[in-house]
């Protein structure tokens, strides 16, 4: 045997080696999704290379045969209802975030008909009350969720299925694109980037947290990440800001709608662009990305830039202030390590700049420039009246925004226009202090 064949069946060996282990992982990854699919919790690193996946829309359905139905379940351990499961397996699949609600799922998509249908287009049934929906596989099978659990039924030979059915939409691949966490990650917006980094996480009316929390809040931290800080209301937010037409609207500007559960703007989520958006969705249960279809049109409000109120920190007693956000609280505080009480926090922003400058608040409020109302300038300061008439100073950082010292909040940031406290009524007079460097 010459020396040249012995190297081609070398290379003949190793190629049928390297194939066959090749085929024997690939065998076993896709025995084991089950198993995996029970515990699974979708992180945004997964989700970026879910592109990648070699399991099908046919492998996964069959995998989930059996999972019971459950029309408020959306994972393997809970159970399924129709929606649930198409927006399960197209997460699982595509990294594509559908709506948990057949109705808006049938916004999406163009619509195809029954003999061109391919694995992966939607399908959608009348259902007794509402619409049913199920996932095309191929030769006229598709997987949906029954009463009995998830199962594949046949489009041609299922009576029941074949006489309800609506319509098959096939999603283009600009709304995949959009409805991809993947997309936005590193988008230049840091409100998307940061909205984006909280997908999943619960929704609850009113929550302040980040573990769990509702539309306006999410818009308010992830605009805070820029120096932003806007209301904690919906409906106020709405109140501050540039107003923006709908087809002028660019990816960071912030959308409202009104009526969605109460009279007035009642919801609000960052403008994503090609009418997608984030937002914090009780519909949903969790922050999520949507479109902008019939259904949340019928609620449209407006659009809001809110890019130009960024607190210009260029004034050093503004700068100094705004970094020491957060401290807490205390009755007799005067630095950053203990905390701070009201005159204590004027006095440490003032001293490095003026020797003299006095330490309690009535001295503080008879110490230096009087400027009138409509004149005031960043670094100046508001006092307003307490309760038990005590001067209350207020540093103004622009934007009509004060950072102050609350007892509840330590140093923090209002807006006179937004507060039962800070108010017009309370305000004794405005102080600017002269600026010396040591």
């Amino acid at each position: 045997m010459s020396k040249n064949v012995i190297i081609f069946l070398i290379i003949l060996t190793t190629g049928f080696l390297m194939h066959f282990f090749s085929e024997f992982s690939l065998v076993r990854t896709t025995d084991s999704f089950d198993n995996a699919t029970q515990s699974v919790s979708v992180s945004l690193p997964e989700l970026s290379g879910l592109e990648e996946t070699t399991v099908s829309f046919d492998q996964l359905g069959k995998d989930l045969g059996g999972t019971p139905y459950n029309g408020r379940g959306k994972s393997p351990e809970q159970g399924f209802s129709t929606a649930t499961l198409t927006q399960y397996m197209y997460e699982q699949i595509e990294g594509v975030l559908l709506s948990r609600h057949a109705r808006l799922q049938q916004e999406l998509g163009k619509k195809v008909k029954r003999s061109v249908l391919k694995e992966g287009d939607l399908l959608f049934f009348k259902g007794n009350k509402s619409t049913l929906t199920g996932i095309y596989l191929s030769n006229h099978d598709f997987v949906t969720a029954t009463k009995d659990g998830v199962a594949i039924r046949n489009l041609s030979q299922d009576a029941y299925w074949k006489k309800r059915f609506i319509e098959g939409r096939r999603l283009t691949d600009k709304e995949k694109k959009m409805l991809t966490p993947a997309t936005h990650l590193k988008h230049s917006h840091p409100a998307i980037t940061e909205a984006i980094s909280l997908l999943h996480r619960p929704y609850r009316l009113t929550g302040d947290t980040l573990a769990a929390f509702d539309c306006s809040f999410l818009v308010q931290h992830a605009f805070e990440v820029m120096n932003i800080h806007l209301p904690r209301i919906t409906y106020h937010q709405f109140e501050v800001g540039e107003t923006i037409p709908l087809e002028k609207a660019k990816p960071g500007d912030v959308i409202y709608f009104s009526g969605t559960w109460q009279k007035g703007i009642s919801h609000t989520g960052i403008y994503l662009g090609e009418r997608f958006f984030i937002h914090a969705s009780g519909e949903e249960g969790e922050t999520t990305i949507s479109y902008l279809g019939d259904s949340w049109m019928r609620h449209f409000t407006g659009v809001k830039r809110f890019d130009t109120l960024q607190v210009n920190r260029n004034h050093p007693i503004v700068d100094k202030a705004y970094g020491l956000l957060n401290v807490p609280y205390h009755r007799k505080g005067s630095s950053p390590e203990k905390g701070f009480n009201r005159s204590g926090f004027l006095h440490y922003l003032y001293y490095r700049y003026d020797r003299n400058f006095p330490r309690s608040l009535k001295k503080q409020w008879q110490y230096g420039e009087t400027v009138k109302h409509g004149d005031e300038q960043p670094g100046d300061v508001f006092f307003f009246r307490s309760d038990n008439n005590n001067p209350l100073p207020a540093i103004y950082i622009g934007n009509t925004q004060l950072i102050v010292v609350r007892e509840d909040d330590g140093v923090s940031i209002v807006d006179p226009r937004f507060s039962h406290y800070w108010t017009k009524e309370r305000l004794m007079g405005i102080k600017r202090y002269e600026l010396e460097e040591e």
